[in-house]
């Protein structure tokens, strides 16, 4: 059973949850569920895992006693509700801020130095979120010709294999699945690996100027004057926009293409 924090759904934890304990034990049911959280509707659960129903703030609490979520987990769990139930855009905005706020880095894996092979090669990410997206069945030229620039068969046989030593990638009934649904290196990190890396994909950024239609793309580029203290409150606020759109990526279930996104931030003068 996964953590409540994987999940932007309610109604699909709820399900999940149902459906583990019945796995576990036969005689777990819906009735039993009501019955835990204080509910007399037997099918309560059924009707709101099924969208027939919604949650209120009562039956919020009561389902967080019944599958057992307390403090910070039950916060993210009423957030949630609130978020999925929200009628209007505003209202779910809202919701989606707060549920960044509990969520933060709690689903996002930190390589490590003995994993930096993962930043080798530019595509070793691209492959870790493509492969996943598409039932190749281990056909690595159609794999390989999906990347942008195409990369060889070999290589991206290679890559796989990589993600599944490091444990990035696993695979389950002949399709591949992200074992943490966000990674990152964290800030601060010099390591020549992932300096290398940054320069590659700073790289592929130069070519998509050429290689990508202008709906495709969006490319930014801002000149400012700025003092120490804003150049340290630059870099604040930019890995709060970044933390904030990994939620999004994670949280968003339609995905159907991978993107690389490079923010920079660098001096073009000399200190006075």
């Amino acid at each position: 059973m996964n953590s409540i924090y994987e999940y932007s759904d309610y109604r699909k934890y709820l399900k999940e949850y149902y459906e583990f304990n019945k796995a576990q034990n036969g005689n777990f049911s819906y009735r039993y569920l009501s019955m835990k959280a204080g509910i007399n509707s037997a099918s309560f659960f059924k009707a709101v895992i099924e969208g027939e129903r919604n949650l209120t703030k009562q039956t919020i609490l009561k389902t967080c006693v019944a599958v057992k979520l307390t403090d910070k987990d039950a916060e993210y769990f009423e957030n949630l509700v609130f978020f999925n139930q929200a009628k209007s855009l505003k209202e779910k905005n809202v919701y989606f801020d707060k549920l960044i706020q509990y969520q933060k880095l709690k689903s996002h894996k930190i390589v490590n130095a003995a994993e930096y092979a993962f930043y080798e090669e530019w595509y070793h990410p691209v492959i870790r979120e493509l492969a996943p997206l598409i039932d190749f069945k281990d056909d690595f030229e159609l794999l390989a010709s999906k990347i942008s620039p195409v990369i060889l068969p070999k290589q991206a046989k290679a890559s796989v294999n990589l993600l599944l030593r490091l444990g990035f990638l696993k695979k389950e009934r002949g399709r591949y699945h992200q074992t943490d649904p966000v990674i990152t290196s964290g800030n601060s990190i010099r390591a020549h690996q992932i300096v290398n890396f940054q320069i590659k994909m700073l790289q592929r950024a130069i070519e998509a100027y050429e290689s990508c239609a202008v709906e495709e793309r969006m490319m930014s580029s801002t000149t400012v004057g700025i003092s120490k203290e804003a150049f340290e409150y630059f870099k604040k606020k930019i890995r709060e926009l970044r933390s904030h759109l990994l939620e999004i990526a994670r949280t968003d279930e339609k995905s159907d293409r991978v993107y690389q996104m490079n923010i920079n931030l660098f001096p073009v003068t000399k200190t006075n």
